[in-house]
């Protein structure tokens, strides 16, 4: 039998005791997404802000954060904090045609038309075969009065993903934004 010295003991009894559960932006970045991908919103934009205020992501990480929680503030009706991350987001990632779609989607639901459709030109400029981003454009005439011009930019978009059912009820008259 093997006597243990009173640093052994220590040595051991730190080792077979828990470790404190480590915070990093990586992983809160991680739950983030997690919790977005759930549809736990509120859950979502607590992570992402936890990731992002760390300083600690890389910008494509930082850029990932900026867009989850953006979308999370947009879908809970904070639209001038999802605009406000968009933004920051476009300043890293400036050819980014996901960025202005979803920043133009933010400005359309505030009612900020013109702005939006700035940017969803952008986006589609940057990305001719976004169908999301002519969904948008779909949108925003829609929005404006101008079912002719929505009907026409709807069908573009379910030209580039024929199977998408949002689009297709959009087309047929029964679908929503």
């Amino acid at each position: 039998m093997l006597k243990k010295t009173g640093f052994a003991l220590v040595l051991a009894g730190l080792l077979a005791a828990p470790l404190p559960a480590v915070a990093d932006a990586i992983g809160d970045n991680n739950i983030c997404y997690e919790k977005f991908a759930t549809a736990d919103y509120k859950g979502a934009i607590r992570y992402c802000t936890s990731a992002i205020d760390s300083g600690e992501l890389s910008d494509p990480d930082l850029i990932a954060a900026l867009i989850n929680r953006g979308v999370a503030y947009k879908t809970t009706e904070q639209y001038e904090l999802a605009i406000g991350d968009y933004t920051r987001a476009l300043r890293l990632a400036p050819k980014d045609a996901l960025l202005y779609q979803n920043r133009a989607n933010a400005l359309r639901a505030m009612g900020d038309y013109d702005a939006a459709l700035n940017d969803i030109q952008k986006s589609i400029d940057l990305d001719p075969k976004s169908a999301g981003a002519w969904y948008v454009r779909g949108a925003i005439a829609e929005d404006r009065g101008d079912p002719g011009g929505a009907r026409k930019y709807y069908m573009t978009a379910l030209s580039l993903e024929p199977e998408n059912e949002v689009y297709r009820g959009k087309i047929l008259g029964n679908g929503s934004q």
